[in-house]
């Protein structure tokens, strides 16, 4: 069995679960306080997967005994993966697990982490590297990017030239020509080009105590990329020593599924947020960039409306257990005044934003920033950095959504 930490997922929890069903893996949900209270060590699975995600928030929601619990498992004999966050939590950072002795390297300017789309990627000779993959495109979601530190660690994959698609924060390289982006770096100080370079790692992998970790700043489970799909069954299979199918990851549109859990609550969930959505489209705030994920305009909260978009479509398509349904009956009424209340203040705060946007040449101080910074600290709590878990309106409807999948989750995996 695999175990795949949930907490502080969302998004791509949702995708890492969906990939692993098309692979027929047997997967257990675990939550973080399990793992705190001894799971790993009195259930060890073949491999724990950690899913994209702020790595900040996921070590918060572990504690010390969460993260010590997992060094433990991994240095008995475990085997680790961590894609994108989940990458970020394995390395030797403050808050990290420290399996890797890597480190994170700093970005000198902000807008170099704003990259997201599809990369080439150049496998290196190894074990997690399947016979005959050449230059498959993978995407990359926001990385991070490793500092090599020390010895023992493998690359398993360098980055090469971005792909189809690709972009920086709300811009796409591909409609910029190459002497416009020369010019704004001339004339702004402006460099639009991701943090890594062609020949960076971009998939690492080594040992720790007894065990093994591969560290994935690629998004091998996202939709739309079977050769990525494929290689990270590889890889997992590999590493936990389970036999997965090469299985690419199913298409996904959020909102088109009949739903298996046709909960009143849940369905109406759903609809406010859709109808966020079309507010945030109809004003040029949003548009879809998949099927499952949010554009958006540089600053907004896309990727935050996407995990509560993506959580609440995933618990619709499951068939709900006694202990999910006893579950969900108990936080009803809280689940839906939040929900509720998460649907008007976004839909207020994306309208002043729209209004600053359109005053912003002519009288900057119209909309304060004071006032926006307030409303996203109500809707979502402090931001990553500031440490702690996901906050606000937006954290207490992610708090259940997360409890309920994994307890629907249970009726497969026990």
């Amino acid at each position: 069995m695999l175990a795949v930490l949930w907490d502080e997922a969302h998004l791509w929890g949702v995708l890492l679960a969906r990939s692993l069903a098309a692979m027929g893996a047997n997967v257990r949900l675990l939550r973080a306080h399990e793992a705190a209270r001894g799971h790993l060590e009195a259930h060890p699975p073949a491999a724990l997967v950690v899913p994209g995600g702020f790595s900040s928030r996921k070590a918060a929601s572990l504690g010390g005994r969460g993260l010590e619990a997992i060094r433990r498992y991994v240095a008995a004999g475990g085997a680790y993966l961590g894609i994108c966050g989940g990458a970020g939590l394995g390395l030797t950072v403050p808050g990290g697990l420290a399996l890797c002795p890597w480190t994170r390297e700093p970005f000198p300017k902000r807008i170099q982490h704003f990259a997201s789309g599809n990369v080439v990627l150049h496998p290196q000779e190894s074990a997690f590297t399947p016979t005959g993959l050449s230059a498959p495109l993978a995407p990359v979601w926001w990385p991070a990017t490793f500092r090599p530190h020390g010895q023992g660690v493998e690359v398993v994959a360098r980055y090469g030239e971005p792909g189809p698609g690709f972009m920086m924060a709300d811009i796409p390289l591909a409609l910029i020509p190459e002497q416009v982006l020369e010019d704004w770096e001339a004339l702004y100080g402006v460099r639009l080009a991701p943090a890594f370079a062609p020949g960076d790692p971009c998939v690492a992998a080594g040992s720790f105590g007894r065990g093994r970790y591969v560290l994935s700043h690629a998004h091998l489970e996202s939709p739309g990329a079977p050769e990525a799909n494929a290689w990270l069954a590889h890889m997992l299979s590999e590493l936990s020593g389970l036999e997965l199918a090469p299985a690419p990851a199913p298409a996904w549109a959020i909102g088109l599924r009949p739903p298996a859990w046709d909960d009143p609550a849940l369905t109406r969930a759903l609809e406010l947020m859709l109808g966020v959505v079309e507010l945030g489209r109809a004003h040029g705030l949003f548009t879809w960039r998949e099927s499952w994920l949010l554009g958006w305009r540089q600053g907004l909260p896309g990727a935050q409306i996407s995990g509560v978009l993506a959580m609440l479509d995933h618990a619709r398509s499951l068939s709900p257990t006694d202990e999910a349904l006893s579950f969900l009956e108990r936080r009803r009424r809280g689940f839906a005044r939040d929900s509720e209340l998460l649907a008007r203040g976004l839909s207020g705060y994306l309208l002043a934003e729209r209004l600053a946007l359109t005053l912003s040449r002519v009288d900057p101080e119209a909309v304060p920033e004071r006032g926006l910074r307030e409303a996203r600290f109500t809707l979502f709590g402090p931001p990553p950095g500031a440490g702690g878990t996901a906050g606000g309106l937006c954290g207490r409807v992610l708090d259940v959504l997360e409890e309920a999948i994994c307890l629907c989750g249970r009726q497969k995996s026990g």
